[in-house]
Order: structure tokens, then C-alpha cells, then sequence
């Protein structure tokens, strides 16, 4: 699902996200839709908040990570010009184990696979062990000069991870430099553009607690980069209408984060977005790393039902969004806010799942 965050103008685009067709929205808009019946082929299925086991119905449990494949994913991809996202029917993300090091096996919806090996920290926490693998997802901007350019699709090719778990969602936040996959792409030959890619997952098929790092126990009060970040959100949303299941990609700019802490508890206030809003509380897991505390909400507008009818239809009021899980981290210079919740039964979208992450920036 593509959209332009750079100049914010209206494209559409065709990509392979499920086979579906993509609009591009302008800023008022507030993200592109699409939806296909249900009797598609993608496999696409409900994601519900909150994480439960696919296969046993149970709570995954919140206090360390769960090992197995986890399907009902959200993913973005982010070169600071170009944007993609959305909860994609296709993807998985299997997580094992060895020692100390979990291993995070991506697949995309085309198929293509990437794995990224992290170092246990805490019992929810892990970051990234060797930089230098890539993950697809991402299109580039190639021209040959006025009048003649093009998009190719691109990899990232990893510096810098993290990979976090709360109540039952698998959450991946990584940074790096952005590359075309093509030798004949033009100017796209020497592309490498600072990049970031997020991706949270929550519905788990099989395995089993994973073995808690020697010294994973109370969080010590470390303290994460507090203060003021400029941010730019991807806001998915995922329901079945009518029979029909229905994805709306959407997210903002400008909004401002502000980031405190007082012993473990911190504090991320987030305003100034139309797409997302609100305050969340966290307990800080490690100097770069937090995990949001239970029942909380935010506020976000209803993007589904796509058409009005029966159901009514896309609202720009803001909603309260239950929040089932959330996750903060600091990645190189860049911090991750990313959430997973469910539209309560007083919405007017009840029942929709909407997941995403803020990409913030230090002011």
C-alpha cells in the first residue's frame, strides 16, 4: 500500500500488496483504502489486540517473548519520501531461538524472506546483533532526466534494530539505508537513502515461551532520550464489511511527541496529528527501550467502512482507540512508537483493528 509523504501530492499506483489497487492520498485525505471480497485467495484473516495463541485460543502471556509464527501483521516502510504500509494478508514473522540470540525470520507478501538475528536484553527486549541484511518492501524514485521517471522496487539494508514483545505482539523497528534491486535503473544506481521499516504482529501459530536472558529481572531505572521529537505516523486499519475485508492505509506529519520519565515510568504525549493522538504510559526495559502499561487509549477517526451504506462510512471524528499493546524504542537516532488495539463497541467502526508506529525525530 503506497503513498507519497514527501510532497504530498495524489498518485495511484499499482503494487503487489495482495493484488489490490492502491490510491495515493493527499494530505486531507488521511490514507488510501481498498478492499476485496471474501472469497479472496490472500489468506487474509481478522487480527485481534491483545494477542492470543492461533492455534490454543490462550493468552501468550506479557513478560517475555513467545516463540512460533505470528501472522496478522502491519508493516511500514519509510525513505523519508516514499511510504509504504498497511496490514498485509501475506506476511509472517517466525521467531526462534538459540541461547541468548533470537532469530527473526520475515516474509513478505510477494515471498521474499529475510532474517535478523538479535541478542536477548531483557525478557521482552533484544536488539540487533550484525547489520548489513535487507528487507524488501521499499520503491525508490528513479529518472533519467524531465518527463522520464520511474519507481523500482528496493531493499534496505539493515544498521540498527530492535525487537520488542508485549502482551502477545511481536514488535520489529530497524534502520538503514535504502538500495534499488536493479542494474539498469538509472540514476537509481547510487541511491542510498536513510530509511526505516516497522512491522507488529499478533496473532502466534505454535511454540513457546522463550529462555530468559541470565540477568532479565526488574528493569533498572535507566532513562531513555527524554524530551521533544518531531514525528510522522502510519496509521493501519483492518476489518471485515459486509463480508468483505477491507484495508485503509493512512498516517501524518507533523505531529509532536513529547517524551518524559520519572524512575521507570515514562510518559510519551502525542498531539498535533489528525490520524493518531493521545497519551500513553510506558516502563522503561532499558535505556533504549519501553513497554507500554495495560489498559489505555488513544484517539483516532473511524477509516472504515470504506463506502457508506448500512455500516456508514469513513468518520473524521476521533475515536477512542483500546489499546492491547505498544511498544517505544530508540534506534540509532531514531525513536518508534509503535500501538496495536481494537475500535470498542461505542465506535462507530467496532471491531476494527488498527495498528501502526509514530516515526519521530529529535527537535
Amino acid at each position: 500500500m503506497r503513498r507519497e509523504l514527501g510532497a504530498m501530492v495524489t498518485v495511484a499506483a499499482l503494487w503487489a500488496c495482495g493484488g489490490q489497487t492502491l490510491g495515493v492520498p493527499s494530505a486531507g485525505d488521511g490514507g488510501s483504502s481498498s478492499s476485496s471480497g471474501s472469497s479472496s485467495g490472500n489468506g487474509g484473516s481478522s487480527s485481534s489486540s491483545g494477542g492470543t495463541d492461533a492455534d490454543s485460543g490462550g493468552a501468550s502471556g506479557n513478560d517475555t517473548f513467545w516463540l512460533g509464527t505470528y501472522t496478522g501483521c502491519a508493516v511500514g516502510a519509510d525513505d523519508g519520501s516514499l511510504n509504504s504500509g498497511g496490514f498485509e494478508p501475506g506476511v509472517s514473522l517466525t521467531l526462534a531461538q538459540s541461547g541468548q540470540t533470537l532469530t527473526a525470520t520475515y516474509v513478505d507478501d510477494n515471498g521474499a524472506v529475510s532474517s535478523f538475528d538479535f541478542t536477548s536484553t531483557t525478557s521482552t527486549t533484544a536488539t540487533l546483533a550484525s547489520s548489513g541484511n535487507t528487507v524488501s518492501g521499499f520503491v525508490i524514485s528513479c529518472t533519467d532526466g524531465p518527463g522520464d521517471s520511474w519507481l523500482v522496487p528496493a531493499v534496505m539494508r539493515v544498521t540498527a534494530g530492535v525487537l520488542t514483545y508485549d502482551d502477545g505482539t511481536l514488535f520489529v523497528n530497524l534502520v538503514g539505508n535504502v538500495q534499488d534491486q536493479q542494474t539498469d535503473a538509472g540514476e537509481c544506481g547510487s541511491t542510498a537513502l536513510p530509511s526505516k521499516f516497522w512491522a507488529l504482529c499478533e496473532d502466534r501459530h505454535g511454540g513457546a515461551p522463550a529462555t530468559e536472558p541470565p540477568d532479565a529481572g526488574a528493569p533498572a531505572a535507566t532513562n531513555l532520550p527524554v524530551g521533544r521529537y518531531t514525528c510522522g505516523s502510519d496509521v493501519e486499519t483492518y476489518d471485515v464489511v459486509g463480508g468483505e475485508k477491507e484495508y485503509v492505509t493512512g498516517g501524518g506529519t507533523g505531529g509532536t511527541l513529547t517524551l518524559t520519565q520519572t524512575g521507570t515510568e515514562v510518559t510519551a504525549e502525542y498531539d498535533g496529528d489528525y490520524s493518531i493522538a493521545g497519551t500513553i504510559h510506558f516502563t522503561a526495559t532499558t535505556a533504549t527501550t519501553a513497554i507500554a502499561e495495560e489498559n489505555q487509549t488513544m484517539m483516532a477517526p473511524c477509516t472504515l467502512p470504506i463506502a457508506p451504506g448500512t455500516g456508514g462510512g469513513p468518520s473524521p471524528t476521533p475515536q477512542v482507540l483500546p489499546i492491547g499493546a505498544g511498544s517505544l524504542s530508540v534506534v540509532g537516532s531514531t525513536l518508534f512508537f509503535s500501538f496495536a488495539g481494537t475500535m470498542g463497541a461505542s465506535s462507530s467502526c467496532s471491531g476494527a483493528s488498527m495498528g501502526g508506529s509514530l516515526i519521530c525525530s529529535k527537535q
